[in-house]
């Protein structure tokens, strides 16, 4: 009798256990083992932080727009990005198809965060904290405007201005970068990019998007290099209060290098005027 019920009681227990493994929630090889941080509930829903930004649509990589209700728990979850694109919001779900077409994209928009978030494992376990980071990320900037004539930086979103700060150019203050080595400062629309404290003594720096195709094929047809590698960056010591230093970058005051991180996310619109 004690044989009888103790196979009953294993059956059981096998079953239980088969049920329960089936319905769990499977991780993505190679991408959610690390993932143990505080997981999404619909009662976060009356505890989002004040002011945030829930009227923003997001498109995914088919253009589907997805509203709030829709990406906040993946992206909660660690399951999924939310990035601009040159002023469009992008959804992108980490998965290894995503992670495959990363790393064929050198030119992708914020590749560098993109990176980040699979490299990192979420293993935050505060609600509060993950639910403040995204309001702070949809809360960012989505445009920055550069007067040279005025060496003036706006920033601002939803044409609301959010900040002014002051710049230094390129050595050759005048006209738009042509060629390499010209120290003239682009002017146009690009976007910025490559978002990171620098080890250098620039100490932070955007990359700007410099040479597009236009760009590019001006300084072709006059048989010259456009040249590249245009930043924004901070001021290295000596040059605080130097003005128009550059070879071509707009330098800004390493106090306000932490104001324009703050503000400003990777694929963000820079519109550079004389």
């Amino acid at each position: 009798m004690m044989k009888v019920f103790a196979l009953f009681a294993m059956l059981i227990i096998s079953t239980g256990f088969c049920i329960w493994y089936k319905l769990r929630p499977h991780p993505i090889p190679g991408v959610y083992e690390r993932n143990n941080g505080v997981k999404w509930n619909d009662t976060l829903m009356k505890h989002l932080p004040a002011g945030m930004d829930t009227t923003i649509v997001v498109k995914d990589v088919k253009g589907t727009p997805l509203k709030f209700g829709q990406y906040i728990k993946p992206v909660f979850n660690h399951e999924a990005a939310i990035y601009q694109d040159r002023g469009v919001w992008r959804f992108e779900r980490l998965t290894e198809t995503a992670k495959d077409s990363l790393k064929k994209d050198d030119d992708g928009v914020a590749r560098w965060e993109r990176w980040d978030e699979f490299r990192k494992p979420d293993t935050i376990k505060s609600w509060q904290t993950k639910l403040n980071s995204i309001a702070h990320t949809l809360a960012q900037a989505d445009y920055v405007m550069v007067l040279k004539s005025q060496r003036k930086m706006f920033i601002s979103r939803k044409g609301v201005n959010l900040a002014t700060l002051n710049v230094n150019i390129g050595w050759t203050a005048e006209g738009k970068k042509t060629y390499e080595k010209d120290g003239k400062t682009p002017e146009g629309v690009y976007y910025l990019d490559c978002k990171y404290v620098r080890p250098d003594k620039y100490y932070k720096s955007f990359l700007i998007s410099y040479p597009n195709a236009a760009d590019k094929l001006n300084a072709q047809l006059k048989g010259l290099k456009p040249g590249g590698g245009v930043c924004i960056h901070g001021t290295r010591p000596g040059k605080e209060k130097a003005k128009d230093w550059t070879a071509g970058c707009i330098a800004l005051a390493n106090s306000d290098m932490d104001v324009l991180f703050d503000y400003v996310a990777s694929g963000t619109v820079i519109d550079i005027r004389k």
